[in-house]
């Protein structure tokens, strides 16, 4: 696009000589020459696309970029081995440009208001300065090809009790006036013309001074600040600072002063555990035991064996022993582990295949950017764009894919290796951290030290075969924190050795389970001690709560409701992390787990409504107010609870008496009884939380009252109740209370159900589907939303229950409260759905609800957003039997390719059944 607009550019190209880098004086003075031709100097200060220094400047950069490109692209002119240069031109260049757009800020600035020219308390004029600090690959002068620019700005500390005078800023303060400064100076570097940008500008890595973030900081509150306040982090990001714009002088002196603060002279403890705390926390981000960052394919910067690797055991071993090998303190990644190898910091061997990775690495990292300047990090996913790709850096043969994934996984491994091995022989003393950052009393004590000693051996052990390490020592460390000092657990596992490699193997696959296990320790026991073979009955269940609860009640002292919230909240963790035990065993099925977990929900409310009903009497409460039932909709009314589930209910009664006073005393108290339930289960104890309960599909929603009577819920259906209220119905049965209720709500529930359908219900019906989709999934091309996103499980239940509908009248067995999948065969058998639409619902049904499953059980979350930009997708893959690539390290992508067939074959089906094509319109 550059080109068109400038031919002038190409032209000049064919007479350049490319097999030279420029130097940094040649973009000078290219700039120079570029901004000579324009009136009034080179003030402007970024106004927008009709800035003339702007323009110039972005048309010079583009020219600069076309030149390094070609150069680049071509192997007589920078192999593989001298493709720093590259890196260095375009560092260069963002020197000169970022120089050029500072001079003409500070200019336009100084013309409106002034020079930057303070007095002092003795009465001394003096001009402050001010430099652009680059950070990142700018300041490393490796920058890549699409990039953004990380900068600070600072400015000299002003003398004391600064007053501006009458000639300089008016009635600004240094740091106002500074501020300013950088406003406009960033403005002309990010703003957009016709003409393209020069840079993306971030100033995130400018210092916190007290919730404070300035645009401009002092030199004095910045040495302050790396002094006493700075993390390792930061530390080790302010290690690639250099001067790029302004007064550069200035800007040395200030890197210089700081070096002392970034180097110590001495590898204390406390940074050694700062820098395995920046490894933890760079493993924690990423996702699966090969560390992938989000992305469809292998992510160059971030991806596990990536350039963010490289630069941290570089800048790992820096921090480490710069302060006392001043050698090993150069800004570049590829000079820092030279001089690391040099000094016999880092074996040659570790330091050369690392370098050879980096410059790998780093060259595919701009061939990708190179196309339309695309800030993109992440290899093609599409065959096509790896073959170009492939080619592109010179890959050639019968299977280019085949040759550039090879390149990618020997690289990668080196790396991985080199990155892994980074305190490796302190994996025990990484535990120990843990435990003595939650458990610190029990280490100054010589006994329980060395109980913690061996644990911390047999955990590391276990943790290096585990099947996903990092996961598992995140939840390990959750673990630790959860039990803290109480030394009982740690001598359980001591004595029990066969524990640990169960609860590790725990950690590494579930983060549900896990977080269930780090607030009920107590369950270790009986969980990994008495594994079983089946999920409970219902009968079984009721015996464990009760057995449970009068273990609970003997202990001295006992309150009989805490004893009722304790009970059931470790029943409901012990029972739950049963199931999910036995399914990521994948010794049940998912109708087997869905039932399982929805019967532990009954259990819960059944044993949960005596408790509040006792809690909800008063003085004045009838001795017989009548009946009360819990009916379950949603998924807990066709049995397919998973875990983490809300429960949806709705409240009815029938009162004992039909007086009005004794009709309103009964609905006085349902009311509090209702309540008392939802407080029992809801309720956040030291255990947790049962089960978070929903009545919103009540008669009239929140505006109408929590209980309603059984006439009321009759007169509501025949005289105000919407389409979807009736379909809600199809999932609708009894749960807890009343029997008799029970058979006199579901006689109603049928009749409701048998009467005509109003005109237009099929239209209705779908109507409100679209909405759903149109309002509730919000979909784009890399995010999909499984539950009400086109395909997704609302389709599935939508075209079951219209059928439903409009047939269970002849056909009643359709009115039985029953599983989607159940229905779905039901259906198929009557005739009513074609075969292969029925097999097609089923099958795509069965894949969503074990997505849904897997994506709760593995990562802790229960929303039905499936992004493709998500790092959670690969290790939930995984989970769900998908094998990684060997090029991308990622399993996300036969997943997403699962899944767009099975929603595409799910709404080809709901179109063909219910009419229309099902799309949701423009």
């Amino acid at each position: 696009h550059f080109l068109v607009r400038h031919p002038e550019a190409f032209f000049a190209l064919l007479e350049d000589d490319l097999s030279v880098p420029r130097r940094p004086e040649d973009y000078a003075s290219g700039i120079e020459r570029a901004l000579s031709g324009l009136s009034g100097g080179t003030g402007g200060g970024g106004t927008g696309g009709g800035d003339a220094v702007g323009d110039a400047l972005r048309v010079y950069k583009y020219g600069e970029l076309a030149r390094i490109c070609v150069r680049d692209a071509c192997e007589q002119w920078v192999p593989e081995a001298r493709s720093g240069e590259t890196l260095t031109e375009l560092s260069h260049l963002a020197d000169a440009l970022l120089a050029a757009a500072c001079d003409a800020a500070a200019a336009d600035l100084e013309a409106r208001l002034g020079p930057p020219r303070w007095k002092g308390a003795d009465g001394a004029e003096r001009d402050l300065r001010f430099a652009v600090l680059g950070l990142g690959k700018l300041g490393g002068e490796e920058l890549n090809f699409s990039s953004d620019v990380d900068l600070v700005y600072v400015y000299e500390s002003p003398p004391e009790a600064a007053r501006p005078l009458t000639s300089g800023p008016s009635d600004l303060s240094p740091e106002e006036y500074f501020s300013r400064l950088g406003r406009g100076f960033g403005a002309l570097v990010a703003t957009r013309s016709i003409e393209g940008f020069l840079y993306r500008v971030d100033l995130d890595l400018r210092p916190d001074l007290g919730g404070a973030r300035p645009i401009a900081v002092s030199s004095g509150a910045l040495a302050e600040y790396y002094d006493g306040w700075a993390a390792t982090w930061e530390k080790a990001a302010f290690m690639k600072a250099r001067p790029v714009a302004g007064h550069l002088a200035f800007g040395w002196e200030v890197v210089r002063s700081l070096d002392p603060m970034i180097y110590r002279s001495s590898m204390d403890a406390g940074a050694v555990a700062a820098i395995r705390e920046m490894k933890e926390r760079i493993e924690r981000e990423k996702v699966g035991p090969e560390g992938e960052q989000a992305g469809a394919g292998f992510d160059v910067k971030l991806g596990g064996g990536g350039i963010r690797d490289v630069e941290f055991v570089a800048q790992a071993l820096q921090l480490l022993h710069g302060g006392r090998i001043p050698q090993v303190r150069g800004r570049s990644t590829q000079e820092a582990l030279r001089s690391l190898a040099d000094t016999g910091v880092l074996p040659r061997d570790s330091a050369d295949a690392l370098l050879a990775a980096y410059r790998f690495l780093r060259r595919l990292e701009n061939r990708m950017q190179m196309e339309a300047e695309r800030q993109v990090h992440r290899v093609p996913q599409s065959e096509a764009g790896r073959r170009r790709l492939a080619r592109a850096l010179g890959i050639d043969g019968e299977d280019p894919c085949a040759g550039l994934e090879a390149a990618i996984s020997a690289h990668r491994g080196e790396v991985r290796r080199a990155f892994q091995e980074l305190f490796s022989d302190d994996e025990d003393g990484r535990i120990l951290d843990l435990f003595a950052r939650s458990a610190g009393r029990l280490l100054a004590v010589p006994i329980t030290r060395t109980m913690l000693e061996g644990l911390a051996v047999r955990f590391a052990r276990e943790l290096r075969d585990s099947a996903n390490p990092s996961r598992a020592l995140v939840n390990l460390d959750r673990f630790i924190e959860g039990v803290g000092p109480r030394s009982f657990y740690w001598g359980l596992l001591l004595d029990r050795p066969e524990l640990v490699p169960r609860l590790v193997a725990l950690f590494a696959m579930s983060n549900f389970l896990s977080t269930v296990l780090s607030a009920q320790p107590q369950l270790i026991e009986p969980v990994f001690d008495d594994p079983h073979v089946l999920i409970p009955d219902r009968a079984q269940l009721a015996e464990h709560f009760e057995a449970l609860h009068a273990e609970l009640a003997q202990r001295e002292g006992s309150d009989p409701v805490e004893v009722s919230l304790a009970a059931l909240r470790q029943f409901l963790y012990r029972e739950l992390v049963n199931v999910g035990l036995l399914d990521l065993g994948e010794k049940v099925d998912l109708v087997q787990v869905e039932s399982g977990l929805t019967e532990l929900a009954e259990v819960c409310l059944e044993k949960a409504l005596p408790i509040a009903a006792g809690l909800a009497r008063r003085r004045d409460t009838p001795e017989e107010p009548g009946q009360f039932l819990v009916v379950g909709m949603g998924k807990l009314g066709s049995r397919e609870l998973t875990y983490g589930s809300d429960l949806d209910v709705i409240f009815l009664y029938q009162a004992a008496r039909d007086d009005p006073a004794d009709r309103l005393e009964a609905q006085q108290y349902f009311v509090r009884l209702a309540q008392k339930l939802g407080w029992l289960l809801q309720a956040r104890t030291a255990e947790g939380v049962c089960y978070e309960v929903d009545a919103r599909l009540r008669p009239s929603g929140n505006q109408g009252l929590l209980v309603t009577s059984l006439d009321a819920f009759r007169a509501y259906h025949e005289e105000s109740a919407q389409v979807w209220e009736r379909q809600a119905l199809l999932r609708a049965r009894a749960v807890a209370g009343s029997a008799s209720l029970a058979e006199a709500f579901e006689s109603l529930r049928r009749e409701i159900l048998c009467r005509p359908l109003p005109a237009g219900f099929g239209a209705e019906a779908r109507r409100i589907r679209m909405r759903m989709e149109t309002e509730l999934a919000k979909e784009s091309d890399g995010r999909r939303d499984f539950k009400t996103g086109r395909g997704g499980i609302a389709d599935v239940e939508t075209v079951v229950q219209i059928r439903q509908l409009e047939h269970g009248g002849a056909h009643p067995e359709l009115f039985e409260t029953a599983r989607t999948d159940e229905q779905l065969e039901r259906l198929a058998a009557l005739g009513l759905l074609e075969a292969d639409q029925a097999a097609a619902l089923r099958e795509g049904w069965s894949f969503l609800r074990r997505l849904s499953s897997r994506l709760r059980i593995v990562e802790n979350r229960s929303i039905s957003d499936l992004h493709a930009e998500r790092g959670d997708l690969d290790a939930v893959a995984r989970a769900l039997g998908y094998p990684s690539s060997e090029l991308t390290g990622d399993a996300r992508r036969p997943l997403l390719t699962d899944y767009l067939r099975h929603t595409e074959a799910i709404r080809g089906v709901y179109g063909a059944a219910l009419g229309g094509d099902g799309e949701t319109g423009p």
